[in-house]
């Protein structure tokens, strides 16, 4: 039978693995956030605009790649 003291090392370690999974998510939503504004600030004219309005698909595909590959980057420095 489980003793309460190792109910609550469960308990607790699960409420840390939660909390760093949040806070790791936020910082990795950020940080892609602002790779992608970066890009958007080098590239000319803005990618939203050409995607939304002008419905330039070839810049629909390049922005979803370059997300993509920033977040994979992320996700392999943060996970070690």
């Amino acid at each position: 039978m489980l003793s309460i003291f190792t109910v609550l090392l469960v308990v607790t370690g699960l409420a840390d693995g939660i909390v760093q999974t949040v806070v790791y998510s936020l910082i990795g939503i950020a940080m892609a956030i602002l790779g992608f504004k970066i890009v958007d600030w080098i590239t000319p004219g803005k990618m939203t605009e050409k995607i939304a309005k002008e419905g330039n698909v070839a810049m629909a595909i390049l922005v979803g790649s370059l997300i993509l590959g920033i977040c994979i980057i992320i996700g392999q420095v943060i996970g070690g």
